[in-house]
């Protein structure tokens, strides 16, 4: 028979690898996850834990010391339930030496000559999708925007390149098996993903704060486009550019010239070796793999770093040493879809999977499995056709990169017809026909993916457990209606924490009217009245007089807030609020997000800093819900003390993909009552897709309500940054009013934070509102 499996370890109340004492909701935090992990397998779980509050380490701590305790367990199940009389350690050690249970010593490492086994090698024939059409990014970090993380395409699951089994050996490792040694897997092991590359690299800085850094093995794994160190494949620029042209050269056995950045070495060329002089020397990458390992926690510069200055690809390099890591970082695209799973050599088969920045999660499984393709791109694709003798085989694949070209044609219809592979009852196919004005006529099919369902349970259903973490997961309803809808809430464990700030360096406000009594109404019928747009400029010319440093306002739309800067324009607004506060706009082109940001920090520290008096205390920043401002930006401290929410941002119900969406939640929502009235009628009066969300169930209406209200958490949320910050946050409509009178009707701040809810006020006039935020920055300028 074989042995039962080892009992789970007891509940911990003490961390002793916290780099210092852990504040109370820290310490809960660690001891809810420690649990959720000892649960398994099979557990679920939800983490909320606001910006500030020590997630990162919390995560790190709680997760590594389940995974010691774990292996400790396994290795002598007598320590499994540790007592008093069993005794950590002599008295005359420290409690947390007695405490600490030490990672037991894993067996040495076997290498083998044997060929890998077949499952490594599997992945060759693998025709499921894995993430298409997408784009490089901007460049380098900027200081505010957070950039979406250079995910690769694991081209090689689909395209039978899987593993480097095809790279031939150089001249200089003639004498060398052909075959690669195989270490043993190391399991079960903590994955760690999220959707930045900063978010990456954070995480392993506040890893190297711990002890863990250097007692468990590490390994970050990133893109070709952020670890690949041949310039001359760097220079396309485009993710799928340098993931085509990388796999090319590895089938390329001819001598080629080709620059090659490197701090020491010089790659000499080979007579027959991979295309790719980074590939060519197995010596160095055994050697680069030696000193990765020695090195502790690194992160994807720190890889990159160490791969110029050997002379060898840190991108296969880094994959090569996941099998023996007991921590694997990767961006999501990699641990998410299986055919990248398969690819890169990651099992999660009873291991730990932890899934940060969650309250994305959902959108980007479902757009990894969605693709486009536009009328012009057609046109295009049969121009060129049409223009040569033998059709696509005349194309030049190695000269033509511009996005708009050929290739890029052909890319997007390969893509849309793989996409239609995965075509099921969780997918739709949306034809668009569409003219903006002043330009011809276009239109395109698209592909989306409606549910990440199916997607999901892939990874839940192999891992021991899974745990979705972020700073902001409410409303927790929609992430279970797009992730698990089968699953009922009782068996997602869920905690939430109070953030780490005092009560008193917040100040939500529910705000219904302003300063003439008006009350304020931007529902879509209401919300483009002169009337309305005047009294919102007449509230804010007033709030920039109390309110010191930056202020921050959120508009539904870029449509909305261009309609209000006009108007207020128009009326003289804009000069008086400029009287107190420089005026700045969100830019559409993302590329000029940095810049305005630049600009808004350096107008609000120069007006704390001149010694003249100019009459200006500060700037406000006119953004957008849904832009790069909303989300990815951190606004601490002076660039944010306050945030203000014009209206409830309910998506459009134009969006042919959002209705169909809706849909497809109403179709799996049996059960449900149909309701009658809603909190959004009047916001979707007169628009398409109106109908559909008349007619629907709780679930459909529940999740436009989410969505909604997802928004806006992510918004007001940006203000508060650590333990030392304070803002106040001014929700403006009086539907923030309205309370919970029945089950049909519920209030919109019963999904917001609890750390926000608790502390809410609804003011009943403007006067109120004026009291509070004076009261409020004299109190928190007198205390710092």
């Amino acid at each position: 028979m074989p042995a039962p499996p080892p009992p789970p370890p007891p509940p911990r109340q003490d961390f002793p690898a916290f780099p210092f004492p852990p504040y109370p909701i820290q310490r809960d935090f660690m001891s809810f996850l420690y649990s959720a992990l000892s649960s398994g397998p099979g557990a679920l779980a939800l983490l909320e834990s606001p910006t500030g509050t020590g997630k990162t380490l919390s995560i790190i701590c709680s997760s590594l010391q389940w995974l010691v305790d774990h292996r400790a367990a396994a290795a002598d199940p007598a320590r499994a339930h540790p007592s008093a009389a069993d005794g950590f350690g002599e008295d005359d050690e420290p409690d947390w030496m007695r405490d600490f249970t030490p990672l037991p010593l894993l067996p040495e490492k076997k290498s083998s000559k044997k060929k890998k086994p077949p499952a490594a090698k599997k992945t060759a024939g693998s025709v499921k999708l894995d993430g298409v059409g997408e784009e490089c990014g901007n460049g380098d970090e900027a200081e505010f925007l957070l950039e979406d993380y250079e995910s690769e395409d694991e081209d090689g699951a689909r395209r039978g390149s899987g593993k480097r089994s095809h790279c031939g050996s150089s001249s200089s490792s003639e004498d060398e098996d052909e075959d690669e040694e195989v270490e043993e897997e190391v399991t079960p092991k903590v994955y760690f993903t999220s959707r930045t590359h900063s978010q990456l690299s954070q995480f392993v800085g506040e890893l190297k704060k711990t002890e863990f850094a250097g007692r468990l093995k590490t390994v970050c794994l990133g893109s070709r486009k952020n670890l690949c160190i041949n310039k001359d494949v760097l220079k396309l620029r485009s993710v799928n550019r340098i993931n085509e042209r990388c796999l090319e050269l590895q089938k390329n056995k001819k001598n080629s010239k080709i620059k090659v950045e490197g701090e020491k070495r010089k790659v000499s060329q080979a007579k027959t070796s991979c295309g790719c002089p980074m590939l060519r020397n197995r010596s160095l990458q055994k050697e680069f793999r030696s000193e990765v390992s020695n090195e502790g926690a690194l992160d994807i510069e720190d890889l990159a770093h160490i791969g110029k200055r050997i002379g060898t690809c840190p991108y296969y390099g880094s994959r090569d040493l996941v099998r023996s890591a007991d921590l694997v970082v990767l961006p999501y695209q990699s641990l998410l879809l299986k055919s990248a799973r398969e690819s890169l050599g990651v099992n999660l088969r009873n291991s730990v999977v932890i899934i940060d920045e969650a309250h994305n999660l959902a959108d980007s499984l479902s757009s990894m499995y969605n693709s486009k393709i536009t009328t012009s791109q057609v046109s295009g694709y049969n121009n060129k056709l049409s223009g040569t003798e033998g059709g696509v085989d005349q194309f030049d694949l190695q000269l033509e990169h511009d996005e708009r070209s050929s290739v890029a044609c052909f890319q997007a219809l390969a893509d849309f017809l793989r996409s239609l592979l995965n075509c099921n009852e969780d997918g739709r196919i949306i034809v668009v026909k569409q003219k903006l004005s002043g330009q011809p006529e276009e239109g395109y099919l698209k592909f989306v993916m409606l549910s990440a369902e199916k997607i999901f349970s892939e990874v839940k259903r192999d891992a021991h457990a899974v745990i979705l973490a972020g700073g902001t997961l409410q409303p927790i309803e929609e992430t279970r209606l797009r992730l698990c809808p089968s699953l009922p809430q009782g068996d997602i464990q869920f905690f939430t924490c109070n953030h780490i700030v005092s009560p008193e360096s917040i100040l939500p406000i529910s705000v219904t009217c302003g300063p003439s009594g008006m009350p304020f109404d931007f529902s879509y019928k209401s919300r483009s009245s002169p009337a309305m747009i005047e009294e919102l400029g007449r509230f804010l010319c007033n709030i920039v007089t109390i309110v010191p440093e930056g202020v921050v306002v959120f508009f539904a739309s870029y449509e909305y807030e261009k309609r209000v800067f006009d108007a207020w324009t128009a009326a003289g607004t804009i000069s008086k609020i400029s009287q107190k506060k420089h005026v700045f706009r969100e830019p559409k082109n993302s590329a000029d997000v940095e810049a305005i940001l630049s600009r808004y920090k350096v107008a609000i520290q120069q007006c704390n800093s001149s010694s003249q008096d100019t009459g200006k205390n500060g700037a406000l920043l006119l953004a957008v819900v849904g832009g790069k401002i909303s989300e990815g930006i951190n606004f601490s401290d002076g660039m944010g003390r306050c945030v203000v929410m014009v209206g409830l941002p309910y998506p459009s119900p134009s969006d042919v993909e959002l209705i169909e969406t809706i849909k497809h939640i109403e179709s799996i929502s049996v059960g449900d009552d149909i309701t009658s009235g809603s909190n959004y009628d009047d916001e979707c009066e007169l628009q398409p897709g109106y109908d559909v969300l008349k007619k629907c169930n709780k679930g459909g209406r529940e999740y436009y309500e989410n969505l909604c209200m997802k928004a806006v958490n992510q918004s007001i949320g940006r203000a508060i940054r650590h333990i030392n910050d304070y803002a106040a946050m001014l929700l403006v409509d009086s539907r923030y009013a309205r309370t919970s009178s029945s089950r049909c009707l519920s209030s919109p701040t019963d999904k917001l934070p609890q750390w926000i809810k608790t502390q809410l006020t609804c003011a009943q006039n403007y006067g109120e509102v004026h009291r509070l935020l004076h009261q409020f920055f004299k109190f928190n300028k007198q205390k710092c």
